[in-house]
């Protein structure tokens, strides 16, 4: 008895290193603006089972780095088990923040670093671990996002300033919304506000400029500009940006 199970220890064994030496398989990405502030990442996973025995209460363990390598996002998916000489595509949603880190993927094209590892139980008996390291092109919907204020104006008889507005669309996605901006000075209330409507499909540049009234009197240098996207169902806030 004793030999049978030092036998089937060993088998397990061998079976379980075999499992760790088999990296997940990482299938390509589809992305997109969410409505509750995050990008959405769909993407899968395909895990082999090499050995002889069930891998059990497997779990996928995800950590995103922007560029800067500061971390963007951590979760933890479970797919069950895995049966022996078997594989399993488990379908990943992710759903990124766009807050602090988080907001260099609208304007910032970069390599993003995943860290992914398992977790589980290998033939009812032994842990196991496995896990892939990948570096992976973010295109920015808004590339490069600039807000220039020109020089102040006159046209109907109201004072106005040109605001133009360019980025270039690196995503994967169109850019299909409207962008509204506040011209905001150092102190007091709104200089000015506008908006953009635009339909920019992937790999375009954009380039776009609005004469929008100034209040009067309203002194908008040393301020910044705030803008945000509205697109179908979500709107995107954008940092601000400094008037010169």
């Amino acid at each position: 008895m004793l030999l049978l199970v030092i036998l089937y220890v060993g088998v397990v064994a061998y079976s379980a290193v075999q499992v760790v030496k088999t990296a997940p398989g990482v299938g390509a990405d589809t992305v997109q603006l969410e409505s509750n502030d995050t990008v959405g990442i769909l993407t899968s996973f395909t895990l082999t089972n090499p050995g002889l025995f069930p891998i059990q209460q497997f779990a996928l363990h995800f950590r995103i780095l922007n560029g800067s390598d500061i971390p963007l996002f951590s979760s933890t998916v479970s797919s069950g088990s895995i049966a022996a000489r078997a594989s399993s595509v488990l379908p990943i949603d992710l759903y990124v923040p766009l807050t602090t880190a988080g907001t260099s993927l609208l304007t910032e094209n970069q390599y993003l670093q995943w860290n992914v590892w398992g977790n589980a139980t290998y033939g009812y008996l032994f842990p196991v671990s496995i896990g892939v390291q990948t570096a992976r092109s973010w295109g920015a919907p808004f590339d490069n996002l600039s807000a220039e204020i020109g020089t102040p104006g006159a046209a109907n008889g109201s004072e106005t300033i040109p605001v133009t507005v360019t980025f270039s669309n690196d995503a994967s996605f169109a850019d299909a919304g409207t962008l509204v901006f506040q011209v905001v000075p150092v102190a007091g209330s709104t200089c000015a506000e506008g908006s953009f409507v635009m339909n920019v499909p992937p790999g375009d540049p954009y380039s776009s400029t609005e004469q929008v009234p100034i209040a009067s009197g309203c002194d908008f240098l040393g301020g910044h500009v705030t803008a945000e996207f509205v697109g179908s169902g979500y709107t995107v806030p954008f940092p601000p940006e400094a008037i010169p």
